[in-house]
């Protein structure tokens, strides 16, 4: 869900993302920006709106989809995750990614790396210090991790399951997106449940 212009608001996301567990959904995932262009103009934070998501709800999955780690600082990020995850009880899935300029500058106005390629070494840098840690705690590095189809509201998910997907993501676009239309998706429930 971008959390975007009417879905800024930290209290009304985690209001959706309780009806969202309540109708059957899995998980609620929220893109990690800083900026988006024009016309939007309210951007929320990513993190500060999981953790209202995480007080307000019990079960459902919760986590950035995704977070660019090259423009974060990894101390921050492992404290936020860590902090996130026991306050919601375990359920954090931490989406990553190497994010991008393209949408609102978001890396130019902060000085962050603009070269994909090198964004991507220290997104790999980052990878294999997570696989360390999850060595160092008994879990075993080689330990697959969760694939993504992000697809527009409406598409069959089957194809991708079959694919290999372990999670569909009912996508929103970032223009025009109202509370109705994202509550209305809630409601028709998760595509397993139709």
């Amino acid at each position: 869900m971008p959390i975007f212009d009417a879905l800024a608001d930290p209290a009304l996301v985690a209001r959706l993302s309780a009806e969202a567990e309540e109708a059957g959904w899995d998980g609620i995932f929220l893109w990690d920006h800083v900026r988006w262009r024009e016309p939007v103009l309210e951007v929320a934070d990513a993190w500060i709106t999981l953790a209202a998501i995480a007080a307000a709800t019990q079960t459902i999955r919760l986590g950035p989809m995704v977070t660019p780690l090259a423009r974060r600082r990894p101390v921050k990020v492992a404290r936020e995750t860590a902090t996130l995850d026991w306050l919601s009880g375990g359920r954090l899935t931490l989406g990553v990614g190497l994010g991008s300029d393209r949408s609102g500058n978001e890396l130019s106005i902060t000085g962050e790396e603009l070269d994909d390629r090198r964004r991507a070494g220290m997104l790999d840098e980052i990878v294999a210090e997570i696989a360390s840690l999850r060595n160092e705690i008994g879990r075993d590095e080689e330990d697959p991790f969760d694939v993504v189809a992000a697809l527009p509201v409406g598409t069959d998910p089957a194809p991708y399951a079959s694919a290999g997907a372990t999670w569909w993501l009912a996508e929103f676009p970032w223009d025009g997106v109202s509370v109705d239309q994202v509550r209305g998706v809630i409601r028709d429930g998760p595509a397993q449940n139709r």
